[in-house]
């Protein structure tokens, strides 16, 4: 009889353990380890197929958190307004939805949201981060708000933005706020949000790491990977314990914690000698002239700036600025490292807890290693992916692509024998677990994501920047991502051909006004009347340019938002229209031939004075000047364009093959030319540094332009090699394809109007796809 009732109470724990919800309770899971214990997720999968369910939650970057069967995550719900959702895990019912202001908010740079934080959850509460507020407790049953625990706005030099989350541990919800001002470590009552200890980490600067437990020599330690230092804090009372000297000055990426060991991989800009200064003197220092002044730096840190300030004129000299902003007692440097440090020690660790150290180049600098199965796995930017052994850190393949181009944010997460990666382009690439890479599937969402994937009971999570999609197995179709593009706000970008103020915006194919809607040709008459033109020139007959497939594996697709082709077949109707409106409007109207406009941005001022005019009002004092050096490389690039090759960029089939047919090596002339982009698209970042908040959206622009110029020139240069020298011309092309790839998606982060997307389209049909068939055909 005891036997049965033993049977019998088995049976009843297995069932309620079966019942009971697998949590992931935080970013990346129980620990922030990245696994899951769930069986039976599909290997393939897309925005169509396998698709449980899917909620809109406005923009925002933040990972869903799974707790008790309830999905947790965040979005921007309009201007100052952020939302808190709570969905049913199995079915997407919204159980409640919680609002809250955000005040002003800061200056943030892209791809980064100001819902960038992943909450923390405990059965009772959930537990948000916000830059402008502190930490917000919500009941996890009624989504009321229990307590805010106030704390100082995170300040950072390069204007970051905050990103990282809470964890929750034994009643405390633990917060590192790493900023460039004051960092610190904080733990509050999860019941009460009392601060229980704060400890300063002023040796510390901007990162992101999460803070993990690591149990060893008897206890449970606080994790915290920092600027130049891995530290461990007694949970309990948040004093140091101990702290290893052997990390890099920015820290972006986790630690992950396995068997007593802490694991990191990660890189850190420039390499053993670049210390903070450098990456100051590059981007803060507007006008480059190797002095850091005190209005080239955000206002947060003036009360620091005016204290290294000695002579008191308002300038850093570089020897005083690693100091000024850069603890002299941790002056860590740039570079890759991959490290393995044991758990448990005591004071400076850093010559006995170290078990191995790697210094190889396959960190990323923001996507957290995974360790899965006894193997550490890291994936990086331009779909690279390398494992190591994690017992001695011995190579298992090293950067090996997996397909899929583009930059990743997102962190690998694993379940069920399969490694998820996703990809910033949409795709989440599926690997097999084992000791060698095997693709499983490429599976596209169609929408950007940067949040890391979340999983549970047996579904995958996955939060796009507008969305979050349930992948289950056998998961239904009935959700599907809008079918056609939303038209946005139209500003001035397509380079007018002037001659007596006349304009001319017709180029013969998408890039011109053949791809514009009425509503954007309305408002070009009214900007091209604010800016004095006379006459607006129109083709004597125009058609519709065929379709353009901009789905799929299309680079900069998130410009199209949604949409599968780009196209306008009312372009006819609208044009004649257009007629009707500028005569109206007191143009006069000719009839003029399409001009063939290059993909490469040119200049569209004539002088530093007119784009001033423009600018100084718009973005602040000191941008234009920034800008017009920029533009000035771009006219000296233009001349030997049109000195050597006046095709380079115009749209055609061959525009980027015929480099490859020319069977030579790249010409001096247009190395130059991509060094002339290179040095217009860093001035526009400075430029873009220096203006004024709310300002941005125009130098952004600009400096995305010839961002985009610099990897297609990159493409051009990468054909040519591939011409001349047989041996790497497997490696060439697929450098070309991705430097393309990169050209394209970098434009689609600024792009405007649908010249702007009919650029991308046809440098998509014309170069990106021409390549990938190359590739695949092997040629």
């Amino acid at each position: 009889m005891w036997r049965m009732k033993f049977v019998t109470a088995a049976l009843l724990l297995l069932i309620v353990i079966t019942l009971h919800a697998e949590d992931w309770p935080q970013f990346r899971g129980v620990n922030g380890s990245g696994v899951s214990v769930s069986r039976g997720l599909p290997g393939e999968f897309s925005a169509e197929k396998n698709v449980l369910w899917k909620a809109r939650l406005g923009d925002g970057v933040g990972s869903a958190i799974i707790k008790g069967g309830v999905v947790f995550a965040t979005g921007m719900a309009g201007e100052g307004r952020v939302a808190l959702h709570a969905l049913d895990a199995a079915s997407g019912a919204v159980k409640w939805r919680s609002e809250f202001e955000t005040g002003t908010l800061p200056r943030i740079t892209p791809p980064n949201s100001h819902a960038a934080s992943t909450p923390a959850a405990d059965g009772e509460r959930v537990y948000v981060h916000f830059s402008t507020i502190g930490l917000l407790a919500f009941d996890a049953a009624t989504g009321k708000e229990v307590w805010r625990h106030s704390m100082p706005r995170p300040a950072y030099l390069m204007d970051w933005g905050a990103a990282a989350s809470p964890v929750v541990h034994e009643g405390k919800v633990i917060f590192c706020q790493d900023d460039d001002l004051a960092p610190f470590l904080v733990a509050v009552d999860a019941a009460t949000g009392r601060e229980v200890w704060k400890t300063p980490r002023p040796d510390m600067l901007a990162g992101y790491a999460l803070p993990v437990l690591c149990e060893a020599g008897g206890r449970v330690d606080l994790v915290v990977a920092g600027s130049g230092k891995m530290k461990g804090y007694d949970p309990a009372t948040g004093r140091e314990l101990w702290t290893c000297n052997t990390l890099l000055r920015t820290i972006m990426t986790s630690p992950v914690v396995h068997e007593g060991v802490v694991y990191l991989a990660v890189q850190s800009y420039g390499d053993s000698t670049r210390t903070l200064k450098h990456a100051l003197l590059e981007w803060l220092d507007t006008n480059q002239d190797g002095i850091l002044a005190r209005e080239e730096t955000p206002k947060e840190f003036h009360e620091r700036f005016d204290a290294s300030d000695k002579n008191k004129n308002g300038l850093i000299d570089p020897e005083e600025i690693d100091t000024a902003f850069q603890s002299p007692d941790n002056m860590a440097a740039g570079g890759n490292i991959i490290q393995a440090i044991k758990g448990g020690g005591s004071g400076d660790v850093t010559k006995t807890h170290v078990l191995w150290n790697l210094d190889h180049k396959t960190p990323s600098n923001i996507a957290s290693p995974l360790l899965y199965h006894g193997r550490l796995h890291i994936v990086k930017g331009g779909g690279m992916a390398s494992c190591y052994d994690a017992k001695d850190g011995a190579q298992l393949w090293d950067r090996v692509r997996l397909g899929n181009f583009g930059d990743y944010f997102a962190s690998p997460v694993a379940a069920d024998g399969k490694i998820f990666i996703a990809g910033k382009n949409g795709f989440v690439v599926v690997l097999e677990d084992g000791a060698e890479l095997k693709v499983l599937g490429k599976n596209d969402m169609g929408e950007e994501i940067i949040a890391t994937p979340s999983i549970a009971d047996g579904r995958l999570y996955i939060r796009t920047r507008e969305n979050l999609f349930c992948i289950a197995s056998g998961g239904s179709k009935a959700v599907l991502a809008d079918s056609a593009a939303v038209a946005a706000p139209v500003e001035m970008t397509l380079s007018p051909v002037v001659s007596g103020r006349v304009w001319n915006g017709y180029t013969g194919n998408a890039m011109g006004q053949e791809s514009w809607s009425e509503a954007e040709l309305e408002q070009r008459l009214e900007q091209l009347k604010k800016l004095g033109y006379t006459t607006v020139a129109v083709p004597g007959k125009i058609a519709p340019f065929a379709p353009i497939r901009v789905d799929g594996d299309t680079g900069g697709r998130k410009a199209f938002r949604g949409a599968r082709t780009f196209e306008n077949p009312d372009v006819a109707a609208i044009t004649t229209r257009f007629r009707e409106k500028a005569a109206k409007l007191g143009f006069e109207v000719v009839t003029a031939d399409p001009v063939a406009v290059s993909v490469l941005p040119g200049n569209e001022f004539p002088d530093e004075k007119t784009l001033a005019a423009l600018v100084t009002p718009l973005c602040g004092e000191g941008v234009a000047a920034r800008m017009w050096l920029g533009f000035q490389a771009v006219d000296k690039a233009a001349r030997l364009i049109a000195e050597n090759d006046p095709a380079l960029g115009i749209p055609a089939p061959d525009m980027i093959t015929r480099h490859l047919n020319a069977g030579e090596a790249p010409p001096a002339w247009l190395v130059e030319v991509k060094g002339l982009y290179a040095t217009a698209m860093n001035e526009m970042y400075r430029a873009n540094t220096r203006a004024r908040e709310g300002s941005r959206s125009f130098t952004l622009y600009q400096a995305k332009r010839m961002e985009s110029a610099f990897h297609f020139l990159n493409a051009i240069e990468a054909m040519h090699k591939a011409a001349a020298d047989a041996t790497i011309r497997a490696e060439s092309l697929t450098a070309a394809q991705e430097s393309l790839y990169n050209a394209l998606n970098a434009w689609s982060d600024a792009a405007r109007d649908s010249s702007d997307r009919g650029a991308i389209a046809l440098l998509n049909e014309h170069g990106y796809r021409v390549l990938k068939k190359q590739a695949a055909q092997g040629e």
